[in-house]
């Protein structure tokens, strides 16, 4: 599992740096969805109010935001959705700093890791959006521990959600092997250089991990939105690119760059795609699920 300093390594470089490329409305740090959009603001908008729609956001709901960000998701579901309160946790000492001054008292942080999440308080509804990335590392790839990790998340997501509650996941997942030097290259760069601690799932690792838990209701793969997503970051890093070296440093400014391209010839080729997923909470958990 990503540490602390691992999510710190690549959110923390400064909550300034990352207004300069992301939307201008909820600082949306994942892939948009741009079914109708032509701007990535509409993109991000139809984000959240797809993953809003597979968690059943409504009215108020309390929700949970594993892996928050910069609060975009919660300030949706309270906004739009008319939830009644919204937690989200992160491991980014910024995004917890940047969401702790919101002005709403329906809306609470924490700086914690999902393991300790407290089994006592019940959500109506979990979203979480490019976080279960960074729940099982290289190393639990390689010793096949990553199925356990996967499997305790669910089992916290079950225990702290009432019945009939739903999840809206989303999450990169690896499609196939790397064919080229240049895929592997960039596989190596993303997971070694820009998320240390890291690590991809399959669609089956989610499936069977989430099996007797929760049951998937609805489905998409959108790797191609996530390669124009990565476009409009890249052109926004590209039209402040002096302002970002100054403020920032060039090492910054040219980790990014390689990153935005080396993401987007790994989606553009299928090497690996992204995945939305409506999960619908088992009522309840069979004698054989531990």
């Amino acid at each position: 599992m990503a540490s602390k300093e691992d999510i710190q390594h690549h959110y923390d470089v400064n909550n300034g740096f990352y207004k300069l490329f992301l939307d201008a409305n909820y600082r949306a740090y994942s892939c948009g969805v741009w079914d109708g959009a032509t701007t990535l603001e509409e993109a991000q908008v139809n984000k959240l109010s797809r993953l809003a729609k597979y968690a059943h956001i409504k009215q108020g709901s309390n929700i949970l935001d594993i892996g928050c960000g910069w609060g975009g998701m919660m300030s949706y579901a309270l906004d739009d959705c008319r939830a009644s309160s919204a937690c989200g946790i992160t491991l980014s000492q910024h995004q917890y700093d940047y969401v702790s001054a919101f002005d709403n008292n329906k809306v609470t942080v924490d700086l914690m890791n999902w393991c300790d999440l407290d089994t006592e308080k019940k959500f109506d509804a979990i979203v979480s959006i490019g976080a279960f990335e960074h729940f099982a590392t290289l190393s639990d790839k390689f010793k096949k521990n990553h199925a356990e990790v996967y499997r305790s998340f669910f089992k916290k997501c079950w225990d702290i959600t009432v019945e009939g509650s739903y999840f809206g996941l989303q999450t990169i997942v690896t499609v196939r092997m790397p064919e080229s030097r240049k895929e592997l290259k960039d596989v190596k760069m993303l997971l070694r250089d820009v998320f240390p601690g890291s690590s991809l799932p399959t669609i089956s690792d989610i499936q069977a991990s989430a099996a007797g838990l929760y049951e998937i209701n609805k489905l998409k793969l959108i790797g191609k939105d996530y390669k124009k997503t990565l476009d409009c970051w890249l052109d926004r890093l590209k039209e402040n690119k002096g302002n970002i070296i100054q403020s920032y440093g060039s090492g910054v400014y040219h980790s990014y760059f390689e990153y935005f391209v080396a993401a987007g010839s790994c989606f553009e080729s299928g090497l690996i795609d992204l995945l939305q997923v409506s999960l619908k909470r088992v009522a309840q958990t069979p004698w054989y699920i531990k």
